[in-house]
């Protein structure tokens, strides 16, 4: 768990078909940030390169959220 802006956000390891990871269009994605849960979901099979670089990614858009970007 961190904060941004005063906001916790917590990070959490799912399964590649994990409904968080489902996108509008069927497929899914590396990794999600829901702005109403507060919570960045990342497929657990990555390897460390992936992992810090989607949850990098990630933790970009959770700032933006928590900043009204």
């Amino acid at each position: 768990m961190f904060e941004i802006n005063r906001e916790a956000w917590g990070v959490v390891l799912v399964s590649p078909s994990h409904p968080a990871l489902l996108r509008e269009n069927g497929t899914y994605t590396l990794g999600t940030c829901d702005d109403r849960a507060k919570e960045i979901y990342i497929n657990d099979t990555l390897d460390d390169f992936m992992l810090k670089k989607v949850l990098c990614h990630e933790i970009v858009h959770a700032a933006m959220f928590s900043y009204n970007v």
